[in-house]
């Protein structure tokens, strides 16, 4: 195999196929042609079966790695110039741009003159799935295991470590002292410190405060991977669930809170490292991912740890075995439940009722369902059927700051805090609010990916009974939403299936 060169390929506008570049990987997990990392371009050890582990944040070896990842980044942010592929600030805007800044301007900012790095950089920046118009929501988990993947490599090649794993930070651990708060190396002086956070997260204060709602592992419920009918699959549960209640638990609109700054917060890739780790356990779970050539042949462009320009494919992302890591526990998840005798009949979605054009605000709002007969349902509920509410068409001025919490069937000035009985789920506006970036993905600003969230609320139907009065749903914030956010749902529904 002939030497390969990140300029002669960024020049040629070609990309390293990323097999081609884990081949050139040796035993020891240094680059070989094509894929020379040095310490980085590490996936090789995938090659012998040792494999590396990634460790629990709050772990002995977790905190030595964090020891390792403070360094590299302080490096990556003072000694590497901004235009290198292995700069934070385009790793960085590798997600997203900063949202007080357009891609063009900074790209002629950094790069004053055409260059390589700036070809690559045209390419790479604001390519995060999925959170811009026109993005794919299946492409959520397999993009963001390669944006991590490779920022690894990077933080290998920058600390001369090659034994370096990204850790992972557990706010869903079942130990309830440390349960959803920062990592202490996160608010101490130095690199991995931000001062945008929200109120008490350095301090050590969860980011729930007391309501362990606000981090929910529901979605490893899920047993298939996309929305099927009203459900929303394993993906997009925990996209518009978990995952974004992180975000704007942790931070403001200029830190996590917000898609165009979350990746310049150190504290991003530690919790990318967990949303990884539940896909690894739901996957382990023997849950399937997606068959299609159209998901499976799609492919992103990432920088290696010598700025090389490699083309990924999801196909090669979606066991991590064969990248060469895994991790040090996974999460147990339930099994899915047994097929009702005969099968479904009538396996359609059933729209039972809806209400449209919801503005949410500081206080609970009551969406009451106009047509909905006792419970929900104008008749009884099929065997082996289900109810779920379905919340559609999210927006928002600017992020609201706040997870929000859905109630079914909660009677008319009941206090929610006192009727967990009726508690749905919750979502956020992480991924609903259109942001820098988003012409870059060949939609019109504003148009979002058409995405919903939706809650099983069967069980609570069942408990009502008959006697139940018209159906309602009721969203309440779970804090102070920003004044200037103006949040609101398009379309709210009672779907059977």
């Amino acid at each position: 195999m002939s030497k390969l060169t990140r300029r002669s390929f960024v020049a040629g506008a070609t990309a390293i196929p990323f097999a081609m570049w884990l081949a050139g990987c040796d035993k020891d997990g240094n680059g070989g042609n094509g894929g020379n990392g040095g310490n980085g371009g590490d996936g090789g050890d995938a090659g012998n079966g040792a494999g590396k582990v990634r460790y629990d944040a709050r772990s002995p070896q977790g905190q030595a790695m964090l020891a390792i990842y403070g360094q590299a980044v302080g490096q990556m942010q003072t000694a590497i110039a901004e235009g290198s592929p292995t700069s934070w600030v385009f790793q960085w805007y590798t997600h997203n741009v900063r949202g007080d800044r357009t891609k063009a301007a900074e790209l002629n900012r950094v790069y004053p003159s055409p260059s390589p790095d700036r070809q690559l950089a045209d390419e790479m920046w604001n390519t995060c799935q999925a959170h811009h118009a026109g993005d794919v929501e299946d492409y959520f988990l397999p993009w963001h295991r390669m944006f991590v993947y490779f920022f690894e490599t990077i933080i290998r090649q920058v600390s001369g470590n090659a034994d370096f794993t990204l850790p992972y930070w557990n706010y869903t651990t079942s130990d309830m002292a440390v349960r959803g708060v920062i990592p202490p190396e996160f608010g101490q002086a130095g690199p991995l410190f931000v001062g945008k956070r929200n109120s008490g997260v350095n301090a050590g204060q969860p980011i729930q405060g007391s309501d362990q709602s606000l981090l929910p592992l529901d979605s490893l419920d899920q047993c298939t991977y996309s929305p099927n009918g009203a459900d929303d699959g394993f993906n997009q549960a925990l996209d518009f669930g978990l995952h974004g209640n992180v975000h704007v638990l942790t931070g403001n609109g200029q830190n996590m809170g917000s898609v165009p700054w979350a990746a310049g917060d150190p504290v991003f890739w530690a919790h990318h490292c967990q949303i990884d780790r539940l896909w690894a356990s739901w996957n382990a779970a023997g849950r399937a991912n997606p068959d299609s050539s159209s998901w499976l042949d799609q492919t992103f462009v990432f920088a290696d740890a010598n700025g090389q320009r490699v083309e990924a494919k999801i196909s090669d992302f979606t066991d991590i075995a064969a990248l060469g890591y895994s991790y040090d526990s996974l999460e147990p998840v339930p099994p899915c439940p047994e097929p009702a005798p005969g099968g479904f009949v009538d396996v359609e979605p059933r729209e039972r009722a809806a209400s449209t054009g919801v503005q949410l605000g500081g206080a609970a709002v009551r969406v009451a369902l106009p047509g909905a007969g006792p419970a929900g349902l104008a008749e009884p509920l099929g065997e082996g059927r289900r109810v779920y509410v379905k919340v559609e068409d999210l927006a928002a001025d600017v992020q609201p700051g706040v997870v929000y919490k859905v109630y079914y069937g909660l009677p008319e000035g009941a206090d929610p805090a006192a009727s967990d009985e009726h508690l749905a789920g919750t979502f956020n506006f992480f991924g609903a609010v259109a942001h820098g970036g988003d012409e870059d993905h060949g939609a019109m600003a504003g148009e979002m990916p058409e995405r919903f969230v939706s809650f099983d609320v069967t069980d609570i139907v069942r408990r009502a009974g008959e006697g139940a009065g018209p159906a309602a749903v009721t969203i309440v914030p779970a804090g102070q939403p920003v004044a200037e956010a103006r949040p609101v749902v398009g379309k709210v529904s009672l779907v059977e299936q």
